[in-house]
């Protein structure tokens, strides 16, 4: 059986519940296939949009805010499948989503990631940050992903068997945004799961604003500096992260400090860059992310500690 497990969090998650239920019943799998859905404390606005989704799977919401962590290790207390199929809130499936799906009941491996991919629509100047990250860092053809199994796998409609899922978990000590699917998937890596690259993608259905998505990139390096306090003494899971590789390379240069001071004149010009949505190169963003880094490993406690609001 394969247990699809939705996190929700602020989001009108129904009508993507009611496709996959739909699905469900057209192939007649309701014995093969549930779907299980975890509020992680929403507001009161979406648990109400979210009601009809108790009609038709099961809907459970959380007293408190948990995390992205925890949460999904919660799917453990309460799915039934051999396998779990996570799934975000804001994800769009195809038609024959489910029935791709069931074709992997057997499969040998113990990962099996569909991939994702971005609406053209998405394409627009001011949702263009968050749309160049996604369709040039995050979407691959299977043959690209299947050559680097690990370096191109998100959570984000991964297929996983519940054994291994119970052995190797997301860390429950990171609940902010940011990293802890790099982690679980070097974690993967390093526990020697197989992984099996297929073409079932899912369509990010939501993407932020400039200015949203660089908030979401602020709060992702603060947690990677988390993650780093946590993890710095395992040389490999620090050249496993392009950032935190970065990081390496200025410590070793000892240009730490220069690094930071050239990031704060330049950080205002960078972010108005960004917002605008008027750049074709991430490398700035690879830059911005590297200056909070380097900011909350080094300089938290400094009275530089602004944001862009």
């Amino acid at each position: 059986m394969i247990s699809i497990c939705i996190p929700i969090y602020n989001y009108y998650a129904y009508p993507l519940v009611r496709r996959l239920v739909n699905q469900i019943e057209q192939y007649g799998a309701q014995e093969q296939v549930e779907v299980i859905c975890i509020d992680d404390h929403s507001s009161g606005y979406y648990l109400n949009q979210n009601m009809g989704i108790c009609d038709i799977a099961t809907y459970l919401r959380l007293a408190e805010n948990i995390g992205r962590s925890r949460i999904r290790n919660l799917f453990l207390k309460y799915a039934k499948g051999d396998w779990l199929l996570f799934l975000d809130n804001d994800a769009l499936v195809a038609d024959k989503y489910i029935k791709e799906c069931l074709k992997y009941q057997n499969a040998r491996a113990d990962v099996v990631f569909g991939g994702t991919s971005y609406d053209r629509r998405g394409d627009d100047v001011q949702y263009r940050l968050r749309y160049l990250y996604g369709t040039r860092e995050e979407v691959c053809d299977v043959e690209q992903r299947t050559q680097s199994p690990y370096r191109h796998l998100w959570v984000n409609n991964m297929m996983i068997r519940r054994s291994v899922f119970e052995r190797i978990k997301f860390d429950p000590r990171i609940s902010t945004y940011g990293y802890e699917d790099m982690l679980f998937v070097y974690r993967l890596e390093t526990g020697n799961v197989s992984v099996l690259h297929v073409d079932n993608p899912i369509v990010h259905g939501h993407l932020e604003s400039n200015a949203e998505y660089l908030q979401k990139v602020i709060q992702s390096s603060k947690t990677l500096a988390a993650i780093y306090n946590m993890m710095w003494e395992d040389q490999r899971f620090c050249h496993s992260i392009p950032l935190l590789e970065s990081y390496s390379k200025i410590q070793r240069w000892k240009q730490v400090g220069l690094f930071y001071s050239l990031f704060k004149i330049l950080k205002t010009p960078i972010e108005s860059h960004l917002t605008s949505g008027r750049f074709s190169s991430l490398r700035q963003l690879h830059l911005y992310k590297l200056g909070i880094l380097i900011r909350e490993l080094h300089y938290n406690n400094s009275t530089d500690n602004t944001e862009t609001k």
